[in-house]
């Protein structure tokens, strides 16, 4: 009996670890009202993420892969589903964004 036992726990899989998730990044450009732009690519992991550039954002627009919300200076946000352009009236600067998987 002891035979067996050994031959069937020595043929039994072994748990494999699965390897951590590579989180989607969001590839983000936004747009100010003189024409100048800047880019961000921001995780796909639920959580704030701050926008350092102080330039005053007319637009927004994404490639897709994410949906993020936006949080600006005076306090105007916006949401931005998947792929697309959103404008942001008033313009102001963003301060922090948060995106998650489309």
């Amino acid at each position: 009996m002891a035979t067996i036992l050994a031959a069937v726990t020595q043929a039994a899989p072994t748990a494999v670890q699965a390897s951590p998730r590579e989180e989607f990044k969001v590839s983000l450009t936004f747009y100010g009202a003189a024409g100048d732009s800047y880019d961000m690519n921001v995780p796909t992991d639920d959580s704030p993420h701050p926008i350092t550039n102080p330039m005053s954002v007319s637009s927004i627009y994404s490639n897709g892969g994410g949906n993020c919300n936006f949080f600006g200076s005076d306090g105007g946000g916006g949401f931005l589903p998947d792929a697309g352009t959103i404008d942001i009236n008033p313009p102001q600067a963003k301060v922090s964004v948060i995106c998650d998987v489309a």
